[in-house]
């Protein structure tokens, strides 16, 4: 190779290479240099720039002439005057021994020889030389391999940064031709064993005759895909735990079930995260085993790491009632009508394996009353029955329903609310009087507040829950914000005007104060409350009011 000496001092850098490392200027940075004519160019233009430039070459020993790769990139680093560093690693055998392949490993064992550097110099910035073409080569690929995000090589991610995404082949070989600067040529870019070189080589040139503006296409769809990705991933972070899943698509889903996974440290599979995310969508109940053998389980439209058993009871048992594990013949009374408890768990996926660890209390009469799932299975009348022991949420609905059956018996919407203070005794209760004042913001919820208020002495209520029969609107909803309720438990969903996901999730925005959400409690009673009076107020041609 004919090589030119450097022209000193070196002429301008063209705009479209400089303005992406305006930044840069005087920054300690680390540039990763292959010796190719992208990295070379980056290393002349942030040397022109002011930036103080520290070399890093990886010599990935992959072919014989990898050494004199690093001896050139060497030379030039003196020539600049600039720090150097390089390593030299046996790339294929560490491929072979961690099963990657080749060029997985070649890209992971890079990026950590860079970090290296970096925190050896005290560098807090990594830039690599990925230009317009590695961008579009890699959208390209990502379509062949059926990805579901084509978001192409992303500009930044931790201290790296890839300032010329934007920049094209021909201008950066301009620039070098012009500074009289060559560059060396790894022929391993021309071996269609290795799939980028296939692409480069074969692929991209024939999509090109047909299609010439295809480069420059590939990096605009990666750019708006990226952007598309991270609205989406932003309304994912947002979901809130009682976010009804039936109403978000399943793109937000996905995406949701991902960062699930990844705050759990759990690798999973493309199919798993659809089949995951479709079961939170369908209110359906799905059980898959994840990479590693960990369980994850879809039920009750909740996603629950490991099994699906559930831990024992935490509530006394009414007498003559037992706890056990299940046995032959056991069936248990559901809303459907009675069912063999070996179908129910078949329906809820529990593996085989699994099923005789199922904790179940029986009555008296050997029947199944609760089954032990992470989503608990109740028989039909058993909650009435443990009212007291399993939950206050359960008995103070029972007060807000008697609440709501006086509205209705005033021909007001069958609304009941009260509030339990933090010792769990009622401390205010409200039902609906639009219709008696004249006033449609004398809602439960406000009086339950205002009466609560008037009991503790002050507007406050932090640690108070609310339970109401109906989900809470905005305004009600704010009142309860703004006397920074605790806890929020709801019965049925409002599909009219509901703020915690029946028509939009107020709690998904940040308002200094996030109280946490209990759904669906006696929801089925609530309903038919509504649904009774509704249909009474019709029928005597009032109308709902």
């Amino acid at each position: 190779m004919q090589r030119a000496a450097l022209r000193s001092p070196l002429a301008g850098v063209p705009p479209a290479l400089a303005r992406p490392l305006a930044g840069f200027a005087g920054r300690r940075v680390v540039a990763g240099v292959s010796g190719g004519a992208d990295s070379v160019a980056l290393l002349l233009a942030l040397h022109h720039g002011g930036v103080r430039v520290v070399v890093a070459h990886l010599d990935h020993a992959l072919r014989r002439g990898s050494a004199e790769d690093a001896g050139w990139v060497a030379a030039l680093a003196v020539r600049l005057d600039v720090p150097f560093q390089t390593t030299r690693v046996d790339v294929a055998a560490v491929a072979a021994r961690r099963g990657w392949n080749v060029e997985d490993a070649a890209r992971r064992i890079r990026y950590e020889f860079l970090a290296r550097v970096a925190r050896a110099h005290g560098a807090d910035t990594i830039l690599t030389a990925h230009t317009r073409r590695d961008q579009a080569e890699t959208v390209l690929m990502q379509v062949l391999r059926g990805e579901a995000v084509l978001g192409g090589i992303q500009p930044e991610r931790g201290p790296l940064r890839r300032p010329w995404l934007d920049v094209g082949r021909q201008e950066i070989e301009a620039f070098l031709r012009a500074q009289g600067q060559d560059w060396r040529e790894d022929e391993s870019n021309a071996d269609p064993a290795y799939t980028r070189a296939w692409v480069r080589a074969q692929v991209m040139p024939q999509l090109e005759e047909r299609f010439p503006g295809l480069e420059v296409a590939l990096a605009r769809l990666a750019r708006y895909q990226a952007q598309d990705d991270a609205a989406l991933q932003g309304a994912a972070r947002q979901l809130t735990p009682h976010a009804p899943r039936a109403r978000m698509s399943l793109a937000v889903l996905r995406r949701w079930v991902r960062q699930e996974l990844a705050t759990a440290r759990q690798d999973v599979h493309a199919p798993q995260v659809e089949a995951l995310a479709a079961a939170l969508q369908g209110g359906q109940t799905a059980h898959l085993t994840l990479p590693g053998g960990r369980d994850v389980t879809v039920t009750g439209s909740h996603l629950h790491l490991d099994s699906a058993v559930g831990a024992a009871p935490a509530f006394s048992l009414p007498d003559g009632w037992t706890l056990r594990t299940r046995q032959a013949g056991d069936r248990i009374h559901l809303p459907g009508g009675t069912r063999k408890l070996s179908d129910v768990l078949t329906d809820r996926r529990v593996p085989r394996g699994d099923r005789d660890r199922v904790s179940v209390i029986v009555d008296e009469n050997g029947a199944v009353q609760w089954v032990g799932l992470t989503a608990p299975i109740w028989a039909v009348g058993a909650r009435e029955r443990t009212a007291e022991s399993v939950e206050p949420l359960h008995a103070a609905m029972g007060e807000a329903l008697t609440l709501a059956h006086e509205a209705a018996a005033a021909q007001e919407v069958p609304v009941g609310a009260v509030v339990l203070g933090s010792d769990g005794a009622v401390v205010g209760r409200g039902r609906n009087r639009s219709r008696e004042h004249a006033d449609m913001t004398r809602h439960a919820e406000l009086e339950a507040l205002r009466n609560a208020a008037a009991t503790l002495g002050t507007p406050y209520l932090t640690g108070c829950t609310l339970v109401v029969t109906l989900e809470p609107c905005p305004m009600c909803l704010g009142a309860a914000l703004e006397a920074r309720i605790g806890h929020i438990a709801f019965g049925a969903a409002n599909p009219k005007a509901g703020a915690l996901g029946g028509v939009t999730d107020v709690l998904a925005h940040h308002w200094g104060v996030r109280p946490t959400v209990t759904t669906g409690v006696r929801a089925h009673e609530a309903r038919r409350v509504l649904r009774d009076t509704f249909a009474a107020l019709r029928a005597n041609g009032t109308g709902s009011g």
